[in-house]
């Protein structure tokens, strides 16, 4: 628990559900709240708490510590920490996958376990993506990066991509057509790599 203890974190919630339903961003009424207390954790699990995230969850996306990124930041400096807040997704909501969507993102992860490593700024973008059910986005953006040239495996790479892309696809989540174009480059890809038997793009 934050600093302010329950009740505070409590009537921030109240506060902070009123200004999400008049349609605030999440990012700006944590920063608003920040600059209510000098607790900002407080803020940002009233935020979580009001959208319906789990406090063990925001707690998880905190490390633990709710007032870690405080002690870097001071006074007057409330919306770059909920800007911050936002960008490291504390305030993402998970959607429920279906049975389908799961097999999707099955695919996914096995392409990005396949790639060859990814930069630390990227492997939170997808992140987000994958908790949000941007299924689609992530499928886009892996196709258009592709495996390293190195430490990775280009063949289960496009085959997983092919695998998620075709599921998208018959789900009619196209996208002015992008998924599709992806998914022929991405077949594209792969017959390179099952004609030659290359471990490289």
């Amino acid at each position: 628990m934050s600093g302010g203890g329950t009740d505070v974190i409590e009537a921030l919630s109240v506060a902070a559900g009123e200004r999400l339903r008049a349609g605030a961003a999440p990012a700006a009424v944590c920063s608003e709240l920040a600059a209510q207390t000098r607790w900002w954790g407080d803020a940002v699990l009233a935020v979580g708490q009001a959208l319906g995230v789990a406090e063990s969850e925001l707690l998880r996306r905190l490390h633990s510590d709710p007032e870690r990124v405080r002690s870097e930041l001071h006074p007057g400096e409330e919306e770059l920490y909920g800007g911050l807040m936002e960008t490291l997704g504390v305030f993402d909501v998970a959607k429920q996958l279906d049975e389908r969507e799961l097999l999707i993102a099955e695919h996914l992860r096995t392409a990005t376990g396949a790639m060859g490593g990814v930069a630390s700024g990227r492997a939170l973008g997808l992140s987000r993506l994958f908790v949000m059910g941007e299924l689609a986005s992530v499928f886009r953006s892996l196709a258009r990066s592709g495996p390293r040239a190195t430490r990775s495996r280009p063949a289960e790479f496009w085959a997983a991509l092919v695998s998620a892309g075709e599921l998208l696809e018959a789900a009619g989540e196209n996208g002015h057509g992008t998924v599709a174009q992806a998914l022929d480059e991405c077949r594209a890809h792969l017959a390179r790599c099952t004609r030659s038997g290359r471990t490289g793009r």
